[in-house]
């Protein structure tokens, strides 16, 4: 019998599988020249939301080397070309086939942290390091490590004392993973074990905050920590029925003793991922459980995204606007969070229900947005601020600043704040820039691959278009 590792093994391929029409087009751009010079553009600066004064963009085999100031022509000032910023990253991300690499690309996020790492996305990275296929660059955790308790015991690496520690430890630095991702059941002492052991080896530990490990332990012993889990217990463990009441219960006893704890999260990056608790609350303005939105998932996930829809669309409105109204206070709390000094981080936990690689990165961004965050800030959350947490430190960040070419283009700058960044009109991934159409042709691939016309999803929304009587058709369709 095939082991489960052995069957990951053989589907290492499995994101990029060979002869798939996307596959080839990705392939085909990577073989592009990635040395440019683009003119006159305005470079957004991810701590203000400022423009530059025109300058002239550098890049040599995939590498930034300069921002020039844009010289005058017959004396006259010259009009900007182009806007742009570092490529977004999404920073907590469950991607699971090319159609989700390629809605990152579209929607501008030209890297991500793969929170739940295999083989196959191991082998994605070293398709990007060998240039054989355009692609976001990935940061790779790996698989959930948790302790005998565990509810997912099928799926998890167990680690019960120091062997098994140490093993994780090794297979961690052997396999080429960035980091180690922890849940929720890993116990107290095994916890500041691995995290130590993790930290001697120069592996990041990120993840959920264990239930049984206090909280100021978890901080500083982990790089990162998701979905506020920690600030707010992680519902999700309840069944169904009780998770909403047990989220109301716990802001509602509480809620003033998580603002001050928010002040002990001064340098700690935290990925709040709004937009997934979102998708979870039935209320239809922000997430649309529509079919042409569960024809778009992955074809493993439709089935439980079918099922997700189901219950949205089953839950009165009055009771899906008071779960969303717990979601509007938990971006209070990432709001305090940042005030406080933590550092945000974008992430959508795409992969789970109605949270579409790519446009669920911008509506995380409209999140932090309602949330009261400014645009500055949430450009850096979305950029340096998620290459330092991922250690890399090289956007291009300001106009001093060089690195790798990733970066997103646009012919307006976003005066209107982050709902205009959905939709770019060039993306530069690793040097290779692709213009509206590429991303246009891309996008059509990406829909026609879960056999959707183009028209059903025009590239930039957030979410696709849903007429009356799709959504009466699909309410009924619930029952």
């Amino acid at each position: 019998m095939t082991s489960a590792e052995d069957a990951l093994w053989q589907h290492r391929t499995g994101l990029l599988p060979a002869g798939v029409p996307l596959v080839s087009a990705l392939e085909e751009m990577a073989g592009r020249s990635r040395s440019h010079v683009f003119r006159a553009i305005g470079l957004i600066d991810v701590t203000t939301g400022d423009v530059s004064p025109p300058r002239d963009l550098e890049v040599v085999d995939g590498t930034v080397v300069g921002w020039s100031p844009t010289r005058p022509v017959d004396g006259r000032a010259t009009p900007y070309a182009w806007f742009a910023a570092p490529g977004f990253v999404d920073a907590h991300a469950h991607v699971s086939s090319v159609s989700d690499l390629v809605g990152l690309l579209v929607y501008g996020v030209t890297a991500y942290r793969q929170m739940w790492g295999e083989p196959a996305h191991r082998y994605t990275a070293g398709v990007y390091r060998a240039r054989h296929a355009v692609v976001p660059r990935p940061w790779v955790a790996t698989g959930v490590v948790d302790g005998p308790r565990s509810r997912v015991p099928h799926a998890a690496t167990i680690v019960d004392g120091t062997r098994a520690v140490r093993q994780v430890i090794d297979e961690a630095i052997a396999f080429g993973f960035d980091g180690i991702k922890v849940y929720d059941d890993l116990e107290e002492p095994v916890f500041a074990n691995l995290a130590g052991e993790a930290e001697r080896a120069g592996l990041p530990v990120v993840g959920h905050v264990p239930e049984r490990v206090p909280l100021d332990l978890a901080r500083h012993g982990m790089r990162s920590t998701e979905h506020l889990y920690g600030i707010v217990p992680n519902v999700f463990r309840l069944p169904p029925a009780e998770r909403w009441r047990a989220l109301a219960r716990e802001l509602g006893r509480n809620e003033g003793e998580t603002y001050a704890v928010a002040a002990d999260f001064a340098g700690h990056f935290v990925c709040p991922t709004l937009t997934a608790w979102r998708a979870r609350t039935g209320e239809r303005r922000f997430t649309r459980p529509s079919g042409v939105t569960i024809q778009a998932a992955t074809p493993s996930r439709r089935g439980a995204w079918t099922s997700a829809a189901r219950d949205a669309l089953r839950t009165d409105r009055p009771e899906a606007r008071e779960r969303s109204a717990l979601v509007d206070r938990l971006g209070r709390i990432a709001r305090v969070l940042a005030d406080e000094g933590a550092r945000l981080l974008v992430g959508t936990d795409c992969g789970n229900p109605f949270v579409v690689a790519g446009p669920s990165y911008h509506k995380e961004l409209a999140e932090l947005s309602r949330a009261g965050l400014g645009l500055g800030a949430i450009l850096r959350a979305a950029t340096v601020d998620a290459h330092e947490a991922m250690g890399w430190g090289d956007p291009p960040g300001d106009a001093s600043a060089v690195g790798r070419a990733n970066l997103v283009f646009y012919r307006r700058p976003p005066v209107e704040g982050v709902g205009a960044l959905a939709r770019p009109d060039g993306v530069m991934a690793d040097g290779v820039f692709l213009d509206g159409d590429d991303l246009d042709h891309l996008w059509g691939l990406r829909l026609a691959a879960a056999g959707l016309d183009a028209r059903a999803w025009p590239r930039g929304e957030l979410d696709p278009p849903v007429t009356g009587a799709q959504r009466e058709k699909e309410t009924a369709g619930a029952g």
